[in-house]
């Protein structure tokens, strides 16, 4: 068991190592475009704010989720994509940010600690094709995040996060992957 919370801290440590070094932008936090929309809570109250991008046009727009969905995330209506954006409390220098690359909220420990080191976590339904770019776009560009997210997935997650790193690879700079159905949950850098 010492041995598993070792492993995370350790792969945790990696993408906060890695940040730090793949973005000395700046010195200190640098607060990044307000996202527009209704703000929800997720775990530990941290703001949520939910999209949908029409596959099409490529536009994202503020979107209200269901009261059910509680933490998760619904299917999309056809032809478009949902997107979800967690902020931190105070981010970190240089505006960090976790792609979750699929199965939203599923084992959510990791990302919950890089929120609260002040990362972004942010999420688009699979698979990874010119609607990833546009939302890369998005968050870089239009709210000033990283130009280097750190991923973390596992099986499906971490197959999309290698199609779209293969394709993009100046963009993506750390991956991580988790074997949830693993006792152990390891966490693995590849």
């Amino acid at each position: 068991m010492n041995d598993t919370f070792n492993r995370e801290r350790l792969g945790i440590a990696a993408i906060l190592v890695a940040a730090t070094l793949g973005n000395p932008l700046h010195a200190k936090g640098v607060d990044s475009t307000p996202f527009e929309g209704e703000k929800t809570a997720w775990r530990g109250g941290f703001d949520r704010y939910d999209f949908v991008m029409d596959e099409e046009t490529l536009v994202v727009k503020p979107f209200k989720r269901d009261e059910n969905e509680r933490f998760g995330v619904k299917a999309p209506p056809k032809g478009q994509r949902r997107c979800i954006v967690v902020v931190p409390k105070a981010p970190a220098p240089g505006n960090p940010w976790s792609w979750q690359a699929c199965y939203w909220d599923h084992e959510p420990q990791t990302e919950v600690e890089l929120l609260r080191r002040g990362f972004c976590v942010a999420f688009i339904t699979p698979d990874p094709d010119r609607t990833w770019d546009a939302w890369y776009s998005y968050l870089t560009e239009k709210h000033g995040l990283s130009k280097k997210p750190a991923f973390i997935g596992m099986s499906k997650g971490g197959v999309n996060e290698y199609d779209w790193t293969s394709v993009n690879p100046d963009q993506g700079f750390l991956h991580l992957c988790r074997q949830s159905r693993d006792p152990a949950r390891r966490l693995c850098q590849a």
